[in-house]
């Protein structure tokens, strides 16, 4: 599908990608099909999402060429579409757009500045059972308009999801995020060391990890935990005997209730037992470490809206007092 001969030259969408799109003749749909074809990859793909035919896709991508003077997509059969660089600028400013327009409905629909609709939160797998459920409980009293919703995962995971807009705001170890989003701190997480009950050390008050170098490590590797606790035993010069690494926390905590190794973690819990029912002791390190500090963070380039501020702001409210370790 070639673009319209008549519209002249292919305009410049680098320097500012919602300029493009103001044009009478495009219209919201058409931006939206658009979306959808470059995040599924091809027109029946993007047409099963939007729950119209693969020719109406086609239709509106072949509109916005003609609109632009640009060929935004190259197809291939069998092999979906590719994005040509004009493609690609103008998704962002596609997705910008589409952002807006939802935002400007849900502005209109608040009541006496109430903030209403949704929230993606993206929570750090660890933190979330401890982080979750007060935000959670304590939204849906103070702002009852908000739905919240949450996605689990390693830092990596929800910064990505972040970049491209699936995310409103994460919560995470600052250590792990990158400096170039906006962060506001939440509270401090102390590491601890988890024992048996059982274990020749369950009874002191705190213990130095050097006692415990020829002993299994039991690792939680779900990044950046795994990396930050070798990196806390190598400074007070431990090298660590890992017996096993695995992204659940629960199975640290049964491995450690059955005397299989230590383990290290950076919240506390209140309930001391693992999952079998197993007591445990969770202590302090001494000398004591520095500790991580847990934010909520968003793009800087974007500004959050009135929801999602409303959320960061009571989470910083609700967790300020969360124990430290």
């Amino acid at each position: 599908m070639k673009p319209s001969q008549g519209t002249g030259a292919e305009p410049d969408l680098q320097s500012s990608p919602s300029d493009v799109v103001l044009d009478a003749r495009l219209t919201l749909r058409q931006l939206d099909l658009f979306v959808a074809a470059a995040e599924h990859g091809s027109f029946a793909a993007a047409a099963q999402h939007a729950y119209v035919t693969p020719n109406a896709v086609a239709s509106a991508v072949g509109e916005l060429e003609s609109v632009l003077g640009a060929t935004l997509a190259v197809r291939r059969r069998a092999r979906g579409l590719t994005l040509t660089p004009s493609g690609v600028r103008l998704l962002d400013g596609a997705r910008d757009l589409l952002r807006q327009a939802s935002e400007l409905r849900l502005t209109i629909g608040e009541h006496d500045g109430e903030p209403v609709g949704p929230v993606a939160v993206g929570c750090y797998s660890t933190l979330a059972p401890t982080v979750v459920p007060e935000l959670w409980a304590r939204l849906a009293e103070r702002h009852p308009g908000v739905e919240l919703s949450v996605t689990e995962g390693t830092t990596d995971e929800l910064v990505a999801r972040l970049a491209v807009g699936e995310l409103d705001v994460v919560i995470a170890y600052e250590v792990a995020l990158p400096t170039e989003l906006e962060v506001r701190p939440l509270y401090e997480a102390q590491p601890r060391v988890v024992l048996s009950a059982e274990h020749r050390l369950a009874g002191e008050e705190a213990v130095d990890v050097r006692d415990l170098a020829d002993e299994p490590l039991i690792l939680l590797d779900l990044p950046p935990s795994g990396a930050n606790t070798l990196e806390l035993l190598r400074r007070r010069g431990v090298r660590p005997q890992v017996a096993h690494r695995t992204t659940n926390i629960e199975l640290v905590r049964s491995l450690v209730g059955r005397n299989l190794g230590y383990g290290v973690q950076f919240q506390r819990a209140a309930v001391q037992t693992s999952a079998e029912g197993r007591r445990l002791v969770t202590l302090p390190i001494t000398p004591e470490p520095r500790a991580e500090r847990v934010v909520v963070a968003w793009p800087h380039r974007l500004a959050l809206t009135s929801r999602a501020q409303a959320v960061v702001e009571l989470a910083r409210e609700v967790l300020a007092g969360t124990p430290a370790g």
